[in-house]
């Protein structure tokens, strides 16, 4: 092989690593974008750790035919149990309410007429504003989130306090979890969507105190559902979407580093999937 072929091939070899390094820069970047976009943690902190699922999740639809409900339930559960959320065996108590309804705000107030607990302990003003909202979305998710020693109340999630309890610059002082959310969908609004499409959104938004208003850059998501419409719509839960669910279910929660880790985690994941 002449000096020439060598000096070409390997100028071609220089040239394909750098495209490969600048590849995995801009995947980080994508990812970096959408990991941020999508752990916004309304109503905390960036430093303090992402809200997740630790009590076993008791899943409850209404509002929907038979035949409905058992495949919503069915999907909820399965992708649920592959992210890593933990799953209450049957039957349970009831802490993932969905209700769907023509009638959104009618029903809600009938809900928690019924059961003033329905909200947690979030004030009547919050409550109402959630309730009456001229703007909602398609569907609305209220969290009700237990904060163990830090307490507070905000737009509908439990936030912390000015009380800290002892913690390092690498390892947080406590966890978050849910012990209930309730999802309101609106019948009306929501016709263009397939039922498969609905369960998928619900698991996106109600595994994560997810911000629906946040950018996630150009990332393929399902909480894109309502953003898009004809063709543009997302099938299901993205790649991107279970690699995240996945990471933020196996992260520790005590450690300052959790959105990074995930972020790593996530473009690992995505990588090995192209």
């Amino acid at each position: 092989m002449g000096v020439a072929t060598l000096a070409a091939l390997c100028c071609s070899n220089v040239a394909a690593a750098d495209g490969m390094a600048e590849t995995r820069a801009a995947l980080g970047h994508r990812v970096s974008t959408f990991v941020r976009g999508v752990t916004r943690n309304p109503g905390f902190s960036e430093d303090e750790p992402l809200v997740r699922w630790m009590t076993p999740i008791c899943f409850h639809v209404a509002g929907l035919t038979a035949e409905q409900v058992k495949f919503v339930l069915a999907r909820l559960s399965q992708t649920s149990s592959s992210a890593g959320a933990p799953l209450a065996r049957t039957p349970c108590q009831p802490n993932f309410l969905i209700l769907a309804t023509s009638e959104p705000e009618g029903v809600l107030k009938a809900s928690y007429a019924r059961n003033p607990q329905l909200f947690g302990s979030a004030t009547p003003a919050h409550i109402r504003q959630f309730l009456e909202s001229s703007r909602s979305r398609p569907v609305r998710v209220w969290y009700n989130i237990n904060l163990g020693r830090k307490s507070g109340v905000h737009n509908g999630h439990f936030v912390p306090s000015s009380n800290q309890a002892e913690s390092s610059p690498f390892v947080g002082n406590t966890t978050f979890d849910f012990f209930s959310i309730v999802v309101i969908i609106d019948t009306n609004r929501t016709e263009h969507a397939g039922l498969d499409q609905l369960a998928d959104y619900l698991v996106m938004a109600g595994l994560t105190n997810v911000d629906l208003d946040s950018d996630l850059g150009s990332a393929p998501s399902i909480l894109r559902l309502f953003a898009l419409s004809g063709e543009n719509q997302p099938s299901g839960l993205s790649g991107w979407d279970a690699a995240f669910l996945k990471a933020l279910y196996q992260s520790n929660q005590t450690s300052r580093t959790q959105r990074s880790e995930i972020a790593e985690r996530v473009a690992h994941d995505i990588s090995a999937l192209n």
